[in-house]
This record gives C-alpha cells, sequence and structure tokens, in this order.
C-alpha cells in the first residue's frame, strides 16, 4: 500500500474510533470556527490535551488568542497570501535550527511529515482529511507562540535554572506580538527586534553554522593515548593530530608529505588550539591537551547551543562602554565600542560560594578599603581567637567599631567572657595595610548580592589557572590598571592611585559615568580575533543548563488527544 493511503487509512481508523460516520465527509470551511471552539474548550478543561499527538506547549495563550478573535482560523490555504504567510513562518521556524533550538519546540517534524503529503500549493482538496484543518491552525500557531517567546524570555528561564543569575527581565504581551506577526508581510523583520543583537552572539552563531558542518562530514578522529607528542618527536599519531587541528582551524594546511614527525607548524597549531580552550600553550600534547582535543565535535555544538541560550538571557543593550567578567575564564574585560581595551585575570568564588550571574552599574572606587569581617567568619573564626587573647585585635590589624561605623570601642571595655556572635557590641574590621584580604582598593557596583571587585594580598592566587578562591566577589590581578581607566577623565594617573592605595583611611571617588559591569557565565565564545573558545564548566551550568532544556514542555510525551475532527 503506498505511504499515502497508508496515511489516509490509519488517519480513518484514528477518526473512525472516536467520531461519528457523518464526520468522515470533512468539515467546510464556514464551520471552522466550530471547531476551533470545540478543541478549544476541551483544552480549556485539560491543559494537557495533545493535538494530532503533539503536545500543547503554549495552552493559555492559544486560549485566549483564539477566543479574542471569535474563533476564527489565523491560517489560510485558499489564497495564494495565506499560503505565502504559511511557507514564510514555517522557513523562520525551520532556521531556528541555526540558533541552537531543537525540533520539537515548535512542531517541526510534524509539519514537514504533514507536507510530505499536503503541498500548500494544492487546489485539489477531494482528500478531505488532507485539508488544512483546525488541528493544523491551532499548532502552527502554537509553534509561532513558543517561537515569540523564546525570543523574549528564553526557551527556560534563568532564575528556574540557577537560582543565581539575575540579568534579563524583559517580557512582552505574546497575544498581542503574535497577532501583529501573523498579519505581517515580513516576519523576519517584525522579529528581529527581539533577537540579540551583540556581536558576540551573532558570532556564535556562525561558529555553530560551521562546527554543525564538521559533524555533518564526521567529525574529527579520536586521538590514542600514547607518549608525550612535542618538537621532534615521531608518531603515527601525528596524522591524526593534524586532522582535528586542520578541521578546527588551527592549522592552517597539512605539510607536504607524509611525515609524521612534529614539525614548528604542528606545535604552533597546537598552541592556538590550547590558548583557546584554556590551557597551558606550551605546544606539547599532554594528557589535558588530549582530553580537550577528544571531546566530540556534537558535545563542542551542544557547548555552543547552551551559550547561545545564555545569550538571550543577557540585556538587550550591554551599553557602548562596560566592564565584563566571565567567571567560567576566571577573566575580566573592558569593553569600549564593541572593543575589548583592558583585559586581565581575576579570582572568583569557590563552588560552595559560586559569583552569582547579574547585572550593576559601577559607581565608586575606593582605596584603602576597611575589612569588615563577616558574621559567619566573626563566629567560627576569629571571636574565639579573642576570647582566649583580646590582644589578637591589636596585633593583627583589627578594630572594634560602632554600629554607625564611626565610633572606636575600646576593646579593653568588653567583658569577652560574656560575649558572643550574637551579643557582639559593633563591628570587627581590620585597618587599611597589605595585610588586608581586599587588597589596597574595591570597586562597587551596588547589588542585592553584595559582591564587588576588589584587590588582593594573595598574589600568589594569580598563578593557578583555576582560579576559585573566593567567597563570591572577584579579585583584580591588575587594579592600578583598571583604576586608571576608570578616573582617567577625572585626571588621576598612576601615581596618583598608588599614592591613594597607601592611605592610613579609606578614600572614595566616584565616577562620573557609572559604568555597567556585566557579570557572565559563558564556557564558549567568540574572541577578537574571530576564533572559538572553549572552557570547562567549572561551576556545572551547562550541566544544569542541558538538564532544564531537556525537561522543557517538547512535545515528546503521549497524553491526552483532542477527540475532534480536524
Amino acid at each position: 500500500m503506498p505511504n499515502r493511503w497508508l496515511l489516509i487509512f490509519l488517519l480513518s481508523c484514528l477518526t473512525l474510533s472516536a467520531l461519528p460516520i457523518q464526520s468522515l465527509a470533512g468539515i467546510a470551511p464556514e464551520s471552522m470556527p466550530a471547531t476551533l471552539m470545540t478543541i478549544i474548550s476541551q483544552l480549556n478543561d485539560r491543559p494537557d490535551l495533545q493535538i494530532a499527538a503533539e503536545s500543547v506547549l503554549m495552552p493559555d495563550e492559544l486560549m485566549q488568542f483564539y477566543a479574542d478573535r471569535g474563533y476564527e482560523p489565523l491560517w489560510s490555504t485558499d489564497d495564494s497570501g495565506g499560503r505565502a504567510c504559511i511557507r514564510v513562518v514555517l522557513a523562520r521556524l525551520e532556521k531556528s535550527r541555526d540558533i541552537g533550538r531543537c525540533d520539537s519546540s515548535y512542531h517541526l517534524t510534524f509539519f514537514e511529515n504533514l507536507l510530505s503529503y499536503f503541498t500548500l500549493d494544492e487546489q485539489d482538496y477531494t482528500l478531505p482529511m488532507l485539508r488544512w484543518s483546525g488541528w493544523y491552525d491551532l499548532l502552527l500557531t502554537d509553534a509561532l507562540f513558543h517561537y515569540a517567546r523564546h525570543l523574549v524570555e528564553e526557551r527556560v528561564q534563568f532564575d528556574a535554572v540557577q537560582d543565581s543569575w539575575g540579568v534579563n527581565g524583559e517580557t512582552v504581551n505574546l497575544v498581542e506580538l503574535v497577532s501583529v506577526t501573523a498579519r505581517a508581510e515580513e516576519l523576519d523583520e517584525l522579529l528581529q527586534p527581539y533577537q540579540p543583537k551583540h556581536d558576540a552572539y551573532l558570532s556564535l552563531r556562525r561558529v555553530l553554522e560551521r562546527y554543525r558542518a564538521i559533524e555533518a562530514f564526521g567529525g574529527w578522529p579520536p586521538i590514542p593515548a600514547g607518549a608525550t607528542l612535542r618538537l621532534g618527536v615521531t608518531d603515527k599519531r601525528v596524522a591524526r593530530l593534524r586532522t582535528s587541528l586542520l578541521l578546527m582551524g588551527d592549522l592552517v594546511a597539512l605539510p607536504v608529505g607524509d611525515s609524521l614527525t612534529m614539525t614548528e607548524a604542528d606545535v604552533e597549531a597546537l598552541r592556538r588550539f590550547q590558548r583557546r580552550h584554556g590551557l597551558s600553550a606550551d605546544g606539547i600534547l599532554g594528557p589535558g591537551t588530549l582530553a580537550a582535543l577528544n571531546v566530540p565535535v556534537s558535545e563542542r555544538v551542544r557547548q555552543i547551543e547552551l551559550n547561545l541560550e545564555r545569550w538571550r538571557w543577557l540585556p538587550r543593550d550591554l551599553g557602548q562602554k562596560y566592564l565584563q567578567v566571565n567567571v567560567a575564564d576566571f577573566s575580566a574585560s573592558v569593553i569600549d565600542q564593541g572593543r575589548t581595551v583592558l583585559s586581565m585575570p581575576v579570582v572568583v568564588g569557590n563552588r560552595y560560594r559560586k559569583t552569582p550571574i547579574f547585572s550593576a552599574r559601577m559607581t565608586y572606587v575606593e582605596f584603602s578599603p576597611y575589612w569588615y569581617v563577616p558574621p559567619t567568619v566573626l563566629a567560627e573564626d576569629k571571636l574565639p581567637l579573642i576570647k582566649v587573647d583580646p590582644a589578637y585585635i591589636g596585633q593583627h590589624h583589627y578594630e572594634i567599631v560602632a554600629w554607625d561605623k564611626q565610633t572606636l570601642i575600646d576593646p579593653e571595655t568588653i567583658d569577652w567572657d560574656t560575649v558572643d556572635a550574637d551579643t557582639f557590641p559593633g563591628l570587627l574590621r581590620m585597618q587599611p595595610g597589605p595585610w588586608n584580604p581586599l587588597g589596597r582598593a574595591k570597586f562597587i557596583f551596588p547589588n542585592e548580592h553584595a559582591i564587588y571587585l576588589h584587590d588582593t594580598n594573595e598574589r600568589w592566587l594569580f598563578t593557578r589557572r583555576d582560579r576559585q578562591f573566593s567567597s563570591g566577589c572577584i579579585r583584580f590581578k591588575q587594579p592600578v590598571k583598571l583604576a586608571r581607566y576608570l578616573l582617567a577623565d577625572q585626571g588621576w594617573d598612576a601615581a596618583q592611585i598608588k599614592t591613594a592605595m597607601e592611605r592610613p583611611e579609606p578614600q572614595q571617588l566616584y565616577l562620573k559615568q557609572p559604568l555597567p559591569v556585566h557579570i557572565f557565565y559563558l564556557t564558549a565564545w567568540v574572541d577578537d580575533a574571530g576564533q572559538i573558545n572553549f572552557r570547562k564548566d567549572v561551576y556545572g551550568r551547562d550541566r544544569e543548563l542541558r538538564q532544564a532544556l531537556n525537561r522543557a514542555p517538547n512535545g515528546c510525551s503521549l497524553q491526552h488527544t483532542a477527540m475532534v475532527m480536524p
């Protein structure tokens, strides 16, 4: 039995089991509103209803949308304009694959299967069950709603994935947007404002296309474990190494001849690969570099998709000039007019006190800051030492200040035998100086997380490649360099900054123009040279996001089917 007739036979079996015989004659176009009303009423009773074995993704919006339009169908195949609009929408949904979307998010597989039996140009409706129907109308509208939501409000809500994300709170009236979109001749133009415009996002999309092409080609070959490869070493695995580096773009061309000896070109290509992956760029193929090379292209594709999703969480406008911190890369940069003008290593929160992801505005710099001991540190660490020997306070550059942060309290006036963390008479703070854990400067951008940027007295931390050592705040390697940039328009030079950093008392300087600060978590991005970079998922956020996306509604599970003729 031909596939077309098999489909008709199966559809007949389905409808015969659920509907009166007279329904098989098909539904006249004028009865479409009644059909839609019937399906919507069922959807109202059971939001988990399925239509043509497809889970409804946006039931609330569908119910409101069709009720507002008197249950009139949105899409039409009776005229060329209506058919053209359907084709434009389906083409846009198809393009969603290029920005990291899965087919089931927009019923794509359903419509592809449908249109293999039914063309939008078809005028002969002798087969009534292949007529454009209420089912199809609802599903295409549902897909458009879901697509619009993803463009405006992300595929999964960031605060539902990780409670420390708080960057983009943009929302839109989806019912109103879809109403306008469906009437527009230029769907792409209308939806374009809701897509990220950041150059970094667009560059990452282009890399995704290239990596998907590599995946379709078969990917790069795995390289077996073996002896360390370095300049001058001969090994049959060099051939596989060159193939991988060539596909990844680190090796410009394969050498002439069939030599399997590591050359300067191989070493330099390996260094490029290592720099792109946050590894020590020594040009030597050791265990760490081998593990990074053997990550399958399918995993890199998925990693890019996850980071494209994160870009949709970010503010639409980052600012002409801003400071960004990439926690996953342990780095900070100042971006001015799309160009990186300053970059340096940072220390971020450890796995138990992760640096949160958010945006705020830096308003002032404080030189020679006090360090106010947090309550937990006071209770668990400092107070027991002080009670044993109150002289600990002065010996370690601490002082006690009243809650007004102005009045000093003499430690000798305190009955230490009766004091605990709850009855401590004020605040314990450390005086400015080289011993201070905040170093010589801190950079304040007020936020609900009480996170700020600061110097550190533990310079050795910057010798480590994995720099997860703080309790959430971000420690800068080169605070003088950052302060010079921030205060240049106020006439401050390096000498003045260093003098302020040596003061015995804090000094605050407010910025003439507050600077946007964006704390990111990106494990895949394109740098200024156009090279894709990958980093380890140090906080496990890629894993969490992947799990959240897998849990997102995608129409893959059988629930309840609408019992009405299309």
